[in-house]
C-alpha cells in the first residue's frame, strides 16, 4: 500500500477526523491536548488502510517519535499499554521532583 497517497484520501481523513475528536485531541501517552500537530500511531502496522478505532491512538509529535524508535529498537516488540504507563510514571516523578 502506498501510504503518503492513502494518508492523502478521503477516508482516512475522515477516519483521522473521528480518532481526534474521539479521544478528545489528547495524547495516549502524555496527555497533552492540541488541535494540532498531532498524529495517529497504529498499534498493529498491517492493520494500515483496513484500520478499525481500537487499532490506532492519538500521539503528540514527541510521543509518536519516542515510540517509533522504540519499536525500531525492539524490532516491533513493544505494548504501548507498557510503554505509556513507563512513560506516565516518569512524567509523575519529574512533575513531584518541580
Amino acid at each position: 500500500m502506498d501510504k503518503s497517497k492513502y494518508r492523502q484520501s478521503k477516508k482516512w481523513k475522515e477516519f483521522r477526523h473521528r480518532v481526534l475528536l474521539l479521544h478528545n485531541h489528547t495524547c495516549y501517552i502524555c496527555s497533552i491536548k492540541k488541535k494540532k500537530g498531532m498524529h495517529i500511531h497504529h498499534i498493529d502496522p498491517s492493520k494500515y488502510g483496513s484500520e478499525t478505532l481500537e487499532d490506532v491512538v492519538p500521539l503528540c509529535s514527541t510521543c509518536h517519535k519516542h515510540i517509533e524508535w522504540l519499536l525500531k529498537r525492539t524490532k516491533n516488540k513493544v505494548d504501548i499499554n507498557v510503554y505509556t504507563e513507563k512513560i506516565k510514571e516518569i512524567y509523575l516523578k519529574s512533575k513531584d521532583n518541580i
